[in-house]
């Protein structure tokens, strides 16, 4: 494990990689990605996308997202997404929330499949071709439906803090440890460093051993405009500007050229 800046984070990223974003997003390191033009990258939600897998479709940035869904939450849809899915702009590899957390469980335990329930019936088995419907081994009067493993190359979080060795404290409000735990490679960006960082853990935080975290980039604020959990609410005001820039391509080239030149 490597402290770095954000700039050193990105280029570790190369363009290709399949990508999986936390649902804490790392959104200083997303504009440093997008900053340094980015390309080609398959995207991995964990289990649902947001502002970050937007704003990356915006930047033309993403190939393919592997998701159960992307939306800015109680903000509405998410724009960039939506256009691209009704365009083909990009691939999109539909799952549940239930399947994609099953896929990146089996591919943190070094599975290349794993079993899943409650898909018969659903339109998703019709549509995915990589899903298989295989007699039961355990019961010979029922069918069970396996479906691939998930290890994205690379795993971008942020965390509520860590200490100096690298240990991560993060919310268990999210599936953020299990995409790490899956992932191959894995840049953090963390709010804060210190000392006693993981000396204890509220009832709502979760510890992530140095061990699985590459880079480490300390951004304090770095998920803006999206509210850290336990630590700053959403960036209301920026959240309804970008959707206003994402209304229309133009627009948001506009935004998109700010946010290049870091204005």
């Amino acid at each position: 494990m490597r402290f770095v800046e954000l700039a050193e984070a990105a280029d570790f990223i190369p363009d290709g990689a399949s990508l999986g974003i936390g649902r804490l997003p790392p959104m200083a390191l997303v504009g440093e990605l997008i900053r340094r033009a980015a390309r080609n990258h398959d995207l991995v939600s964990a289990p649902t996308g947001g502002l970050a897998e937007d704003l990356l479709i915006a930047a033309g940035s993403v190939r393919s997202i592997h998701t159960s869904g992307v939306d800015l939450a109680e903000h509405g849809l998410a724009p960039n997404f939506s256009r691209a899915a009704e365009t083909g702009s990009i691939r999109v590899i539909d799952s549940s929330c239930p399947v994609l957390l099953l896929a990146l469980q089996a591919g943190a335990s070094g599975l290349t499949f794993t079993p899943v329930p409650g898909v018969f019936g659903s339109d998703l088995l019709t549509e995915r071709a990589d899903w298989k419907v295989v007699e039961d081994p355990f019961d010979d009067d029922a069918q069970v439906v396996l479906v691939p493993a998930v290890a994205p190359d690379h795993a971008i979080v942020h965390a509520l803090r860590a200490d100096p060795e690298g240990n991560l404290v993060m919310t268990i409000e999210f599936d953020d440890r299990l995409l790490v735990q899956a992932s191959r490679k894995v840049v953090a960006t963390v709010e804060e460093i210190s000392p006693d960082a993981t000396r204890s853990l509220a009832p709502d935080e979760q510890l992530v051993p140095a061990a699985f975290i590459d880079l480490l980039v300390l951004a304090p604020g770095g998920s803006l405009p999206i509210g850290c959990y336990g630590r700053f609410e959403d960036d209301r005001e920026a959240i309804r500007d970008y959707l206003e820039a994402a209304r229309d391509p133009a627009t948001m080239q506009v935004w998109l050229d700010h946010l290049n030149t870091g204005l």
